[in-house]
């Protein structure tokens, strides 16, 4: 099985909403690690 037939098969089952979902999953996570990680560099 390949990831783009899988992502495929996921987009075409979930739609619009599943992607605006994932995205702002993603965007959220990265910003959590960023502050995160971010704070423990600054903090001796």
């Amino acid at each position: 099985m390949h990831l783009g037939n899988a992502l495929q098969r996921w987009l075409n089952s979930h739609g619009l909403l599943g992607i605006a979902i994932g995205v702002l999953c993603v965007a959220t996570a990265l910003s959590v690690l960023f502050v995160v990680g971010g704070y423990y560099l600054v903090t001796p």
